[in-house]
């Protein structure tokens, strides 16, 4: 059952991270780790935005499967996790050098990257659940992104992160992800080879297409998306902005009592704003 499940999650996210040029490394327990290789500096913002896009476009499928749907309803989830529990991914994402090689013996061999920024990416990672969002990404990422994405993306601390000499500023892509339906199932046909064949035709030919979009995340935003990001509005970041500025100058009092409204303000708690 476990491997099942794991197996349901992967091939989504597999299948997208490939789509957006980027390659699956390693599997760690609950953890993928992703790779988007910068093979030179012209396609280093373009990169950028597509492994932002891709994290997006794999939290939105991954609630809107409906064979991951089943898990909400499983009586023993729901009595260790609670009524509400559904299947989650969080994303952490960083920008940095890495030893690219094989690393085992004659028995077994493992492509493998060796970078203090793998650890620093898996830190961000887990920043996700203390300010109980989805996506955050450090100033690195977000520096290399074009200017259309870099503004989707919220700062919302600034911490200092084992493994880095400096301290690290974290951006978070806001996205609502109740607000997702799931999809009906869709009966699939047997396909053979040829259609087989056909189909990756077609994807190697939308692939292509993605690495010469003029923007890449503009094109991907489709409806589901746009319904996710529909409470964040620009009076929202406004008002929290002037918080965190508050905030990294410390001037507590008056930053408290910003934050306290923006917590509340949406409808729903907003995780950055309790957290700080």
């Amino acid at each position: 059952k476990v491997m099942t499940f794991v197996n349901q999650i992967a091939e989504i996210v597999h299948g997208l991270v490939q789509e957006y040029h980027g390659a699956a490394n390693r599997n760690n327990g609950a953890t993928f780790l992703l790779i988007w290789r910068l093979e030179d500096e012209g396609s280093r913002a373009r990169l950028a935005d597509m492994s932002i896009t891709a994290f997006m476009r794999m939290l939105a499928e991954v609630h809107q499967s409906h064979v991951l749907a089943r898990y909400r309803a499983h009586p023993g989830l729901q009595q260790r996790l609670g009524s509400s529990f559904r299947v989650d991914l969080s994303f952490g994402l960083h920008l940095g050098w890495a030893v690219e090689g094989a690393v085992g013996s004659e028995f077994k061999i493992d492509a493998s990257y060796l970078s203090p920024n793998v650890s620093i990416a898996e830190s961000v990672e887990k920043a996700t659940r203390v300010y109980s969002v989805s996506i955050i990404a450090s100033e690195t990422v977000i520096g290399a992104c074009t200017a259309g994405v870099a503004e989707k993306c919220r700062l919302i601390d600034k911490v200092v992160i084992r493994g880095s000499r400096e301290p690290l500023e974290l951006h978070c892509l806001d996205l609502d992800v109740s607000r997702l339906a799931v999809r009906k199932p869709v009966q699939l046909e047997c396909w053979n080879v040829r259609q087989r064949f056909k189909a990756r035709q077609l994807m190697e030919v939308q692939k292509q297409r993605k690495l010469l979009a003029m923007d890449v995340f503009k094109q991907e935003c489709s409806k589901d998306v746009m319904m996710m990001r529909h409470c964040f509005t620009a009076d929202f970041f406004q008002l929290f902005n002037m918080g965190y500025q508050n905030y990294s100058e410390g001037e507590w009092p008056i930053a408290r009592r910003i934050l306290q409204h923006t917590e509340s303000r949406l409808g729903v708690r907003d995780g950055p704003s309790a957290a700080l």
